[in-house]
């Protein structure tokens, strides 16, 4: 009788144990620059909706891009996924799991661009055929009619992403609360053109190249200006730990010393005509044209309140510098 029962026992174990968990080939991740998401992740519609304000890592093999056109349609399928080199296509990649595949179903597209783009893009750099690569972006959306990563910022070569700037990650449970691509927007900042020496002369204008560009410049000289670009009103009620994110380029300042000298971040509580500096952690380089994150400034003391975002910008008639602002962030973590 006990033999039987240890041998029933072990028959129920044996029915009740899990199968073995497979893992997909390439593996699967979180999307953390250490732990990069993998294609089958992707093709599946994977997010991170926690990793939202910094982007997420996919991890795979280039394998070759997505050649459309008006005739074939703009979707990946049989006659546009492009497996061969070389290629006129500079815009997106198709990426898997093993550098061989040459199955379009089992590829996710990559939308490229900036130095993404000048890295890693086939028709300038063969090479990069079948190299194993780690891209940041955006997940969660189509592109070319199947989910894909977009909007990629930063890549590393290998099996892992770039470990984030401490400046560069919001405080936990941060959501987007106020967010302006301003080179299709221009009705995010007015601007306050101050006392500018020349008549008419404008400081502050809209760019849809660059977003909101500041000079004082004007016929190959400097002019004495003084003058705010001021946002429309921004509520943090009911948010703690408010930070602003602020992506620009700024040249002819010499460098950082000089733009900070000339260029100055502020914030006022919507009412006032007070304005407070903020200190951006990470401030333009002052001579590149090349935009780079600001870090994310905190706002605590405005948690709560209803703000205005103001960019000042100055001159003289001996130094003048051009900012440019294309994107502005501010997010919070709401208080309940």
């Amino acid at each position: 009788m006990l033999l039987l029962f240890v041998l029933g026992l072990g028959a129920c174990n044996d029915d009740l144990a899990q199968p073995p968990v497979t893992i997909p080939e390439g593996g699967i991740g979180t999307g953390e620059w250490n732990s990069p998401a993998g294609v089958y992740q992707v093709l599946n519609g994977y997010d991170n909706p926690d990793l939202s304000l910094l982007g997420c890592w996919v991890r795979g093999y280039i394998v070759g891009t997505v050649n459309t056109s008006e005739e074939t349609g703009y979707i990946l399928k049989d006659e546009t996924a492009d497996f061969t080199v070389p290629t006129s296509v500079n815009s997106n990649l198709m990426l898997a799991a093993t550098p061989d595949e040459k199955d379009w179903r089992n590829c996710i597209t990559i939308q490229i661009s900036g130095k993404v783009r000048d890295a890693l893009n086939l028709a300038g750099n063969p090479d990069n055929l079948g190299k194993e690569v780690c891209i940041l972006g955006s997940l969660g959306e189509k592109y070319f009619g199947a989910y894909a990563l977009k909007n990629s910022s930063d890549f590393k070569w290998g099996k892992e992403g770039v470990e984030p700037d401490p400046l560069m990650i919001p405080p936990y449970g941060s959501q987007k609360i106020w967010y302006k691509e301003l080179k299709n927007n221009t009705e995010a900042f007015t601007f306050d053109q101050g006392n500018p020496s020349t008549a008419g002369f404008e400081t502050w204008k809209y760019s849809d190249q660059y977003g909101i560009v500041a000079t004082g410049g004007k016929s190959g000289s400097a002019k004495i200006t003084d003058a705010v670009a001021v946002s429309e009103e921004i509520s943090l009620v009911g948010l703690k730990q408010p930070r602003l994110l602020v992506h620009s380029a700024a040249n002819y300042f010499s460098n950082t010393e000089g733009f900070l000298k000339m260029c100055q971040t502020l914030v006022r509580e919507v009412g006032s005509d007070t304005w407070t500096q903020v200190e951006l952690p990470i401030p333009p380089a002052g001579n590149s044209w090349d935009f780079s994150n600001s870090g994310f400034a905190s706002l605590d003391a405005f948690a709560g309140k209803k703000i205005q975002i103001g960019f000042r910008y100055t001159s003289t008639k001996d130094f003048s510098g051009t900012w440019e602002i294309d994107i502005v962030t501010v997010t919070g973590v709401p208080a309940n």
